[in-house]
């Protein structure tokens, strides 16, 4: 009979009620909430606002029994977005799994500074490389903003790159994007305009006291950057100064307390470049700009 209560399921006002206690031990009570129906949503097919219209409803046990177990796999600290299986980025929605680092919002500050120099360039095509690209995040944001530009995407890994791809056809530019596999700047074979990258910038010593739903579930070839988390910015800046691009510009992300070492690095390997150092939207330092190379 339509409207009738199956015998034995469980309303989805309490399965949120249940899956906030459990989440609330290692959280926040409103960050809880918030992940609980995000995880709910996902289990029965339909977005958050439907999913608030609907709890007086009951949940058949087998969509009960995968809502419970995603939310003890959050419990254990395993991201979110790789729960849900996509992370938004820019506007656009990313596909992002173990094989990725999850895109995160200070990374917006490098790409919206990369447009702007992008739309300043007086190529009418400009040729852009992302170094690192792991799920393709910002290489593909600039291309879906910039559809004159030619974007190439390198990384090290082959399975960052089969994200990379699949994401690239979901936004319908994978015939404007060109993915390489190897070492950085080594794959590309032209000169370039505009170079955008996110490298591992974690200092080794520092890794083990990353919270552990990074430490523990991303991968750690995207976060760790050697001794002094500049031992693949430095080896990039080296292959960029041999390129000897032409009048290209490098935008480089980092973490916050690097800057006036980065700005040292970047003068120090490309002494006639000029740096500038650039703050995210909270103030911090973010990104690295070297210019008129």
């Amino acid at each position: 009979m339509t409207g009738a209560v199956i015998p034995g399921t469980e309303k989805v006002e309490a399965a949120l009620l249940d899956a906030t206690r459990a989440l609330g031990r290692t959280m926040e009570y409103h960050e809880a909430r918030l992940q609980a129906e995000l995880l709910l949503a996902y289990a029965l097919e339909t977005t958050r606002a439907q999913l608030l219209a609907r709890l007086g409803e009951p949940i058949l046990p087998e969509t009960s029994a995968r809502y419970a177990a995603n939310v003890a796999r959050r419990a254990q600290h395993e991201p979110l977005a790789y729960i849900l299986g996509h992370q938004e980025f820019c506007g656009l929605d990313f596909l992002v799994d173990r094989r990725v680092l999850i895109p995160r919002h200070e990374t917006e500050t490098l790409v919206e500074l990369a447009l702007q120099a992008a739309r300043g360039i007086g190529n009418a095509s400009p040729v852009i490389v992302d170094v690192g690209t792991g799920s393709g995040a910002i290489a593909l944001v600039l291309a879906h903003r910039l559809p004159q530009a030619q974007v190439f995407a390198t990384d090290i890994s082959f399975d960052a790159l089969a994200v990379a791809q699949m994401n690239a056809a979901r936004l319908r530019v994978e015939t404007r994007v060109k993915f390489q596999q190897g070492n950085l700047l080594e794959p590309i074979p032209a000169p370039f305009d505009l170079l955008v990258s996110n490298l591992p910038y974690i200092p080794t010593g520092r890794y083990d006291r990353l919270p552990v739903e990074v430490r523990a579930f991303e991968p750690r070839l995207a976060l760790d950057g050697g001794a002094d988390g500049f031992g693949l910015v430095r080896l990039l800046l080296t292959q960029v100064n041999a390129r000897a691009p032409r009048g290209g510009s490098v935008f480089l992300e980092i973490s916050e307390e690097q800057g006036k070492v980065a700005v040292e690095l970047a003068q120090q390997v490309l002494p006639k470049a000029r740096v500038m150092l650039h703050q995210d939207l909270e103030g911090l330092d973010r990104v690295v700009e070297i210019g008129k190379l």
